[in-house]
């Protein structure tokens, strides 16, 4: 009877054993994942911040090419009303002759 029970303490001291070993090695593979995950916090906060800058500049060029278009908008309206007024202009002098 004491050989079966000091088998089995030994058998279980052994496997005590191997799950202190793995949750050893848990423990470190979970600190390589903290880690990990830092870095990659860390290369995403600098992504964010290099594409608000970009962002930014492509907000800013939006912007220029829409007051662009709105100027040449109202260039091509006085136009437009400068040549109605000199086709009314002539026609008003063939009308006369």
């Amino acid at each position: 009877m004491e050989q079966k029970m000091f088998a089995f303490m030994e058998k279980m001291y052994n496997k005590m054993i191997s799950i202190e070993d793995a949750v050893n090695r848990n423990g470190e593979a979970i600190e390589k994942n903290r880690e990990a995950i830092e870095k990659n916090t860390q290369s995403i906060i600098n992504l964010e911040n290099k594409m608000d800058k970009h962002i930014s500049a492509l907000y800013d060029g939006y912007k220029q090419s829409v007051e662009g278009i709105n100027r040449l908008g109202n260039k091509i309206d006085k136009l437009t009303e400068k040549v109605e007024k000199q086709e009314l202009k002539v026609s008003a002098l063939q009308v006369v002759k």
